[in-house]
């Protein structure tokens, strides 16, 4: 008996986190754009000259994303991308690349 309760359970559950984390980090990323241009990994391409986001510590990308959005750094796009992202998008967005090996 209690394993069939865990075994009803455990799929719901594993599907929990995964909507969560879809709603964290793919909803985010899609708002932002990142996924049309760096791809759902951060790779970037070499055409139009797209630097990946992977492979980047946290606070590197933290300090770039705010730098975007606060104009100290300029980019053809990221700009208007970053502008209206608060700090906890930029957090998640951050931790997501950051963790891609």
């Amino acid at each position: 008996m209690r394993l069939s309760v865990v075994l009803a359970v455990a799929p719901l559950l594993f599907s929990a986190g995964i909507v969560l984390a879809s709603e964290d980090v793919v909803g985010i990323m899609a708002a932002n754009g990142c996924v049309n241009c760096h791809g759902s990994e951060g790779r970037g391409s070499d055409v139009g000259n797209i630097p990946p986001l992977f492979g980047h510590s946290r606070e590197f990308l933290v300090v770039a994303l705010n730098g975007y959005k606060s104009g100290s750094l300029h980019g053809t796009v990221m700009n208007r991308v970053m502008k209206d992202v608060d700090e906890k998008k930029i957090e998640v967005l951050a931790n997501y690349f950051s963790s891609i090996k």
